[in-house]
């Protein structure tokens, strides 16, 4: 290792990345209370086993053979949080109707809090409709209203959540430009969490990205952050910028951003820091489930007392544990224990360099 190199070393603090401090963090987890405030979506599996081409159109035509529901978008993160460890509370928007029923009837079960889910009956449940053919996902069905909300429906969301808002660990914003998610909602909620001392992480869409100015943390994807600031990564220096960039726009303590089959990038205000994937180079992060698992875990940690660092890492951990486990399956603290016992090796491929060169 050269001299170079050593120096850069330095800056990172290693010591709070190491295993006993990881599991320590780990076991803090449990209790934690969260407030997720999102997008709900309800996820439908469709099974289909394929018999023949049809006649009509060279596609499959087959039998349905199974068909089941799942909690979605900012529900899912709920669902994973509580595998977690934490005790939950939700504040969002569901349609009068079947799929509204079922999600707060799901909430029920979980014993996740779903005294901040509000009925609409203007717009339907967010329904996303997966079908699989064969155990292969050919196509994805989406019905929802993706306008905002209307101003006194987000008024009655940070009703809702301004009281909760002092009660918890971690606030964790869950946007899928579904419409629950509005600016007035984000700086509301961010309003309040700023005058109680609470951390508040942001998971941003497109639309309203920009307006998680405040939050504590953001996790992004490389896709997102890149439209957003209107600047593209065609080396490092240029994902550098883009991630100086945001920090400075959204006056936030870090940013970390997913690459796909690239890993993962924290911006601070000292250091950009590359981690890569644990498992190698692999697109985790777009198989179903792997964004929230990663959001949860992130949130746990530093609801914990983890710093960013140590929330990258165990996020990074999440996306290769739960792209193994099946769609229905949630993320648990002791799936990710076995991992942490051999970070040592992961963190010596860590790089980082200082924002100010």
């Amino acid at each position: 290792m050269g001299d170079a190199e050593d120096k850069i070393r330095k800056t990172m603090p290693l010591e709070t990345v190491e295993t006993e401090k990881l599991r320590s963090l780990l076991r803090q987890f449990q209790g934690r209370k969260v407030l997720v405030i999102g997008d709900l979506i309800v996820s439908r599996f469709v099974e289909v086993a394929a018999r023949k081409l049809a006649r009509e159109a060279p596609v499959p035509a087959g039998d349905v053979v199974g068909e089941n529901l799942l909690p979605g978008g900012a529900a899912n993160l709920a669902r994973e949080l509580v595998s977690l460890g934490a005790a939950v509370s939700v504040v969002g928007l569901v349609g009068n109707d079947e799929h509204g029923n079922w999600l707060k009837t799901e909430f029920a079960r979980s014993g996740i809090g779903g005294s901040g889910v509000l009925t609409d009956s203007t717009r339907p449940t967010s329904l996303r409709t997966w079908i699989m053919v064969n155990g292969f996902h050919m196509l994805r069905l989406d019905r929802d209203d993706r306008r905002d909300a209307p101003e006194t429906v987000s008024s009655k969301l940070v009703e809702y959540a301004v009281p909760m808002v002092g009660e918890v660990d971690c606030i964790v914003f869950s946007d899928y430009d579904r419409g629950a998610v509005t600016g007035s909602v984000i700086s509301g909620v961010v309003d309040e969490a700023y005058s109680k001392g609470k951390i508040v992480v942001g998971q941003p869409k497109m639309h309203h990205y920009m307006d998680f100015a405040g939050v504590t943390y953001v996790k992004s994807n490389l896709e997102e952050a890149s439209k957003a600031t209107g600047m593209s990564m065609v080396n490092e220096t240029s994902l550098r910028n883009m991630g100086v960039n945001l920090l400075s726009r959204l006056d936030c303590k870090a940013i970390l951003v997913t690459m796909g089959d690239q890993g993962l990038t924290l911006f601070d205000r000292e250091n950009v820091t590359k981690f890569p994937p644990l498992g190698g180079k692999k697109n985790l992060f777009s198989k179903v489930g792997v964004r929230d698992a990663m959001t949860g875990v992130f949130a746990m940690c530093v609801a914990s007392g983890g710093n960013a660092y140590q929330a990258a890492v165990l996020s990074n951990i999440a996306a290769e544990v739960r792209s193994d486990l099946q769609r229905n399956a949630s993320l648990s603290v002791h799936e990710l224990e076995a991992p942490v016992s051999t970070i040592g090796d992961f963190v010596r491929h860590v790089v980082q360099a200082p924002v100010r060169r």
